[in-house]
């Protein structure tokens, strides 16, 4: 069988102001003769990288701005309304905007969370010029472990970025995708769960509930290469089953579970007492 290479960044559990973030994957990068397959993950967005074309998605929206991007002469095509096939360029979503997409060859599909970037005035997809794409690649630089600091530099000034949130609703956030009920949240930060709502939909603009959902997902991705299964992968993050991380994948990222990473991997966690560690099995 051919060699599968899984190299993965892991987080240390700590505490901070209060609540208790859990060690985990933050990370990771499989690579299989010549396709690789990306994934990274931090509070403000999250970074998917394949070198593989992808047919064309079922139609898709979710709470988060969408930078497609083409890489090495490989092109995007998205069906929103109109279509519209980028060469050189990238394409920005707003969050909650429906559309297909399928890619010619390699691309990098850059997820802005929506509370912490500005609210869209329009649901109209933007192309970007082929200078500001190239800077947010370079920026990247998926090659060499992706940057994401620096790319959320280079997407300050393309998106805008919000001030601080109510401290309560930011609270409500980071909660989110171990809550297993809104109003329970809404109790611990002092609030009825009606008022939690509008001050979502007025500083966000997305319903809490797409907004844990979404959450989960990324969770449920980045460990997706430990768990035997995608059951397990759904469990980690949170879903009820594996069902319900499935439907949520088709509906928010227009693919399945098994379509986000090369199939037959190694199933064998890295060494948690190490940040990175390098997996290679026959």
């Amino acid at each position: 069988m051919e060699d599968t290479a899984l190299e993965a960044t892991w987080s240390v559990e700590h505490r901070h102001k209060g609540s208790r973030h859990h060690a985990g994957p933050t990370s990771w990068r499989l690579e299989r003769g010549h396709g690789q397959v990306s994934f990274t993950r931090c509070a403000e967005l999250s970074v998917f990288a394949e070198t593989r074309s992808v047919r064309v998605s079922a139609p898709h929206a979710h709470p988060a701005w969408t930078l497609l991007l083409p890489v090495d002469g490989g092109s995007v095509t998205v069906v929103a309304g109109d279509k519209v096939r980028v060469h050189d360029d990238g394409l920005l979503l707003p969050p909650q905007s429906q559309y297909r997409a399928a890619t010619d060859g390699p691309h990098v599909a850059v997820y802005a969370n929506a509370w912490r970037w500005a609210r869209a005035e329009s649901l109209r997809p933007r192309i970007l010029g082929a200078g500001a794409a190239r800077r947010v690649l370079d920026a990247l630089d998926v090659d060499n472990g992706t940057d994401l600091s620096a790319v959320v530099a280079e997407l300050t000034p393309l998106v805008g970025r919000v001030g601080p949130i109510d401290s309560r609703l930011a609270f409500v956030v980071e909660s989110l995708p171990a809550a297993d009920r809104l109003d329970a949240l809404a109790a611990e930060v002092g609030m009825s769960p009606s008022r939690l709502r509008s001050i979502a939909q007025q500083e966000i603009g997305v319903p809490l509930t797409l907004l844990r959902l979404w959450s989960r997902l990324a969770r449920a991705i980045l460990w997706l290469p430990y768990g035997r299964t995608a059951a397990a992968a759904a469990a980690a993050a949170g879903f009820a089953d594996q069902a319900h991380f499935t439907r949520t994948a088709r509906r928010f990222l227009g693919r399945t579970p098994g379509d986000l990473s090369l199939q037959s991997l190694a199933h064998r966690p890295p060494n948690r007492r190490r940040h990175t560690e390098v997996v290679r099995v026959a």
